[in-house]
């Protein structure tokens, strides 16, 4: 499997003939050292993982908060391998493999601490994405091409899965002294990071809430309690994110989208009918009012179908001009917008969404609310008295789980495909039928996974067969996944 390999680390070595007994101390440049550290290895991690999470395409278009107009296939659920992806993910892990080599080669247990979290987030992406996959043997080099696909129960569960190595972190950052990278999101907060692990931990445990019955390594409902009871997100100061800037290649992906791309992507019906109905101040922010609303000098926000053709656009009389687009906030200037890994809004909803389920207490009134003005709060925007005490968003006890997976998904705006997953695990909030749902294989009905990448039938055949198998006989991509509603 050549996804396995080890990656470049991209170090270059200077070399100066001279004639010195001191040769190594005055032919070195400091500049350019020779030997991997934690510190070289975690910034280009960071950036990759965090800008990769702003996906205003496949993400948002599953989530049902855009809908383009063309090249659209994902939206209609004709899927792919999503190739690209799954390389670059394996790369990744294979360098935070790296990072957990020289952090203990260092005796850096902070560092190592930190590759665990990042090793966790991967490992989820790659299991939410395709169900079953490499992991545990995966990123060992010529050691060992052609690793086992494993179950994605135990990537979640077993030792050395995603919530074992949260779980390492934490005990690493809490007991550990070391000093930590002044790394480019938390600057070495210790404290920072201990939020995000631990928050990290909680949003993959509700992921797996649904088959708490089934987990016989450790009590669900005692993890969650434990988690909940330690350092967690509470401020957007504690918030995983990088902010775009105003040169390449660090720029907001969309203020460099060509015009003719850039109309394609409007607002969806779905997150329009929502904005409206509770006059979210948010709206202005996400989008741009109909170019026809402006010119009659009143704007209104309208959005589209998600995942429609060309015939059926024609059919249902879509005009460009009565349909909006994204806003200022992410074409007007290049470094307006940041891209989120995590939010602390996020992290708010589940908190409350466990305590409505009976997997934690407290007060999930306050929680809601909280997750409400914080999400405002980072668009610089104001959760009024008036929003929060309308019909629909006033919480109710009746309706509190619809009520918080509601505005936890305008909250995960722009957050990979988070939004994505909870719909898969809860199926709130409820998604219009597509106008053409092009499923190949269950023609109507909503996938769950991406096929697997060709190549691994090649350089991967015999596990690549027995995963499939496992799952089902034939890549399907309406094969459940195993923490799915």
């Amino acid at each position: 499997m050549n996804l396995i390999k080890k990656g470049i680390i991209g170090l270059l070595i200077v070399g100066i003939t001279a004639c010195t007994g001191r040769f190594d101390s005055i032919n070195t440049d400091p500049n350019y050292p020779t030997v991997a550290t934690p510190d070289l290895l975690l910034t280009p991690l960071l950036r990759s993982l965090i800008q990769g999470q702003f996906n205003f395409n496949n993400g948002s278009g599953l989530a049902h908060h855009l809908a383009r107009t063309n090249y659209n296939e994902t939206e209609q659920y004709a899927f792919g391998t999503n190739e690209g992806t799954w390389s670059s993910y394996y790369l990744y892990l294979n360098n935070i493999q790296e990072m957990i080599t020289v952090s203990k080669r260092d005796d850096r247990p902070s560092c190592e601490a930190i590759a665990y979290i990042l090793k966790a987030f991967t490992g989820a992406q790659l299991t939410d994405l395709w169900g079953d996959v490499p992991f545990f043997e995966a990123v060992q080099g010529a050691h060992n091409v052609t690793p086992t696909y494993d179950r994605q129960k135990d990537i979640y569960t077993a030792e050395g899965g995603i919530i074992d190595l949260l779980k390492q972190a934490e005990e690493l950052l809490s007991k550990s002294n070391d000093v930590l990278p002044q790394d480019i999101v938390y600057n070495g907060d210790r404290m920072k990071w201990r939020k995000l692990g631990n928050s990290l931990r909680l949003r993959y445990l509700m992921r797996i809430s649904n088959r708490a019955s089934e987990i016989s390594s450790f009590n669900l409902k005692n993890e969650i309690a434990e988690a909940m009871s330690l350092p967690m997100m509470e401020t957007n100061g504690d918030n995983m994110l990088l902010k775009y800037l105003s040169g390449t290649p660090n720029r907001c992906p969309i203020y460099d989208m060509r015009s003719g791309e850039f109309e394609y992507v409007r607002m969806s019906n779905e997150i329009s009918k929502v904005l409206n109905t509770y006059n979210d101040p948010r709206m202005q922010v996400w989008f741009a009012p109909t170019t026809n609303s402006v010119l009659q000098g009143s704007e209104s926000y309208a959005g589209i179908p998600v995942g429609c053709s060309s015939t059926t656009l024609t059919q249902i009389g879509y005009s460009q001009a009565d349909v909006s687009m994204l806003g200022d906030l992410y074409r007007s200037t290049p470094d307006a917008c940041s891209a989120v890994l995590m939010n602390c809004s996020e992290v708010k909803f589940l908190q409350a969404e466990a305590i409505v389920r009976g997997f934690a207490t407290g007060n999930a009134a306050n929680l809601y609310k909280e997750g409400i003005e914080l999400s405002m709060k980072f668009y610089g925007l104001e959760a009024s008295n008036g929003y929060l005490t309308q019909p629909g968003v006033a919480y109710q006890e009746a309706t509190a789980l619809e009520q918080i997976m509601l505005q936890k998904w305008l909250s995960l705006f722009f957050v990979g495909y988070e939004a994505w997953f909870d719909f898969l695990r809860t199926g709130l909030p409820e998604q219009d039928a597509l106008l053409d749902n092009r499923n190949p294989t269950a023609p109507g009905e909503v996938p769950s996974r991406f096929y697997y990448p060709e190549n691994e039938q090649a350089l991967n055949g015999a596990h690549y067969k027995e995963a499939i198998e496992r799952q089902g006989g034939t890549d399907n991509i309406n094969t459940k996944l195993w923490w799915e509603k």
